[in-house]
């Protein structure tokens, strides 16, 4: 079996690279990262949803249908390269908020990331196999604790 201290640093490593894709999703510059980018479904039964971009017209109400001459379709990412008026509707601290509670639904996490609740799952296992500490470690940790108050 693997120390603690080297399924701790794989768990860091792991959760490192999660958060590094959900970064580059949420603040990549596509339709649905647009601030001004608002879903509209053409047809209730089929589920034909269309993106509008609502630049120009932010309070236009799309409840009684779409008005063609007012808003532009923008559903090709490659749009949004060239858009001068995209704005990103998240921000890093946004995306580290969804990203810390998708970890702390334990559904979503155990569906999207069994490598981390693997990992947490052996990190639980060890934790309860570890022999208690010796009075020399004992005495070292005290007074490493009250070293640290004084100085902080």
């Amino acid at each position: 079996m693997r120390s603690v201290r080297s399924v701790y640093t794989k768990l860091r490593d792991v959760r490192y690279h999660y958060q590094i894709k959900f970064y580059k999703r949420y603040l990549k510059k596509i339709p649905e990262n647009c601030k001004y980018n608002v879903p509209y479904e053409v047809s209730e039964g089929k589920n034909i949803t269309i993106r509008l971009c609502m630049l120009h017209q932010p309070d236009l109400d799309l409840s009684a249908g779409v008005y063609p001459h007012l808003i532009d379709v923008c559903q090709i990412p490659g749009h949004c390269t060239n858009c001068n008026g995209f704005i990103c509707r998240y921000t890093k601290e946004d995306v580290q908020k969804i990203f810390e509670e998708e970890l702390n639904n334990q559904k979503v996490k155990s569906k999207k990331y069994p490598d981390i609740c693997a990992l947490e799952w052996v990190l639980e296992q060890s934790v309860v196999g570890i022999p208690p500490l010796n009075y020399i470690q004992k005495i070292y940790f005290f007074f490493k604790k009250i070293i640290s108050k004084k100085f902080l």
